[in-house]
């Protein structure tokens, strides 16, 4: 009987372990900003839409824990639904989710923004054109690179086409 007990509690510790080693904190975007602001981090807007396959894909990037762990430690994590009703003030204009989608330029979903801690859209080359975000899946290599591209501020005189 204290076998079956002690198993059933390894099991439960490693549950719990593993779930919190790959979660990444991630907040509405009016938090985020907040925080972002407070803290000097740089924001990772991830723009969504519910039940998109490659939006689903990315979740599964996000919680890879080399990932989350760059996230949780470089970064403010925001996740904006762009379908949602949700209204949010920026740059002190009140915007929708979806509106919130066009500034931020994207162009599909899922698409990546970068915000500086002082509210600026932190713009960036690809392929020679200035962005404001970059829109579809990528895998954790890539993602990674991304994330690196921005912590790093190389979007500030680089490329990213040269570094994905």
């Amino acid at each position: 009987m204290k076998i079956k007990y002690f198993n059933i509690l390894i099991i439960i510790i490693f549950a719990l372990t593993f779930n919190v080693a790959k979660s990444q904190t991630s907040y509405n975007f009016s938090e985020g900003l907040n925080i972002a602001k407070s803290s000097g981090k740089i924001a990772v807007v991830s723009i969504y839409i519910p039940g998109d396959n490659w939006c689903g894909k990315m979740e599964s990037v996000y919680s890879a824990a080399n990932i989350s762990g760059m996230l949780n430690s470089n970064f403010v994590f925001i996740k904006l639904n762009a379908q949602s009703s949700d209204v949010y003030k920026y740059n002190g204009k009140d915007y929708k989710a979806s509106e919130l989608a066009k500034v931020f330029e994207a162009t599909g979903y899922p698409s990546h923004a970068f915000i500086g801690s002082d509210g600026t859209i932190l713009k960036f080359k690809y392929n020679g054109e200035l962005q404001s975000s970059f829109s579809g899946y990528l895998e954790a290599g890539d993602f990674e690179k991304l994330l690196k591209f921005f912590s790093s501020g190389k979007y500030s005189n680089s490329d990213l086409a040269n570094e994905l």
